[in-house]
Parts: structure tokens; sequence; C-alpha cells
């Protein structure tokens, strides 16, 4: 489900910035700098893994969680025709950057597609296999 706020609307040409909201238990997406909707599930292509490692610094060092790492693309309309199976995991007190759940010494930066939803009351992100297996 997703909750757009304030009439705000997704430019499908421009990229979003997604992020797990522990708040509000849910994705936020920004576009443009602005926070345009929450969801439980969100659908991106051509996808890049951003970590602010100024930010990662401020939670290591305030022991503190801060809104410093996003995943990057495109809302995929698409999305049916892809095979989501592999999960990635961040953690800013053990990485500094988006890593593969069942080898955590694999840094992941970018995806041509990703699945990111709630399960289990907590946020979930599943990569194509098939990038995956290229990349390692």
């Amino acid at each position: 489900m997703i909750r757009y706020i304030k009439n705000r609307t997704i430019n499908p040409d421009k990229p979003v910035k997604v992020y797990w909201n522990l708040h509000r238990n849910c994705y936020s997406v920004q576009q443009n700098g602005l926070v345009v909707c929450h969801a439980d599930k969100v659908e991106l292509k051509n996808v890049t893994f951003k970590v602010s490692e100024a930010g990662r610094q401020r939670v290591l060092k305030e022991r503190k969680k801060n809104v410093h790492a996003f995943v990057t693309g495109y809302l995929d309309e698409q999305f049916a025709d892809r095979y989501h199976d592999i999960k990635i995991v961040y953690n800013p007190y053990e990485y500094d950057s988006f890593r593969l759940w069942n080898n955590e010494d694999i840094p992941v930066l970018s995806s041509s597609a990703v699945l990111l939803r709630k399960r289990g009351g907590k946020g979930e992100i599943l990569a194509c296999r098939e990038d995956m297996l290229t990349r390692c």
C-alpha cells in the first residue's frame, strides 16, 4: 500500500531515494529532496545502493540511528517479469555499505532491479539472482 503525502506524486522519469523509516515502520520514498510517499512495498529498477559515510560516522559516535543509507532507482512497472531472491542487508554498526545477507564479505553497489518490502514488521531488500551471480 502506498500512502502519498500532501497530494504529491512521483515522476517516473526521475529517480527516487528509498529508506526504511524506523518511526513509521515502512519505507519512505523521496524525490527531488521531498518525501513523496510511504509504502510497505517498493519495486525499483536501475538501482544503486548509497551510504553516506558522514551519516554512518554520526550513528557510530552517537549510537543513535539516522537516515544516511538509501536505495536509489526508478519505479519499476515491469517488476513481475523478474525473480528476486537474493537478500541485501545494511547495518551501520557492522558495515560501510550494503552487503549480501548470506555472504557479508561481498558489498553490493548496484542491481538491475530490487524489491523493498515489509516482512515481519521489518524492512527487507531482495535483488535479482542474475545480478548477484555475475558479480560474485
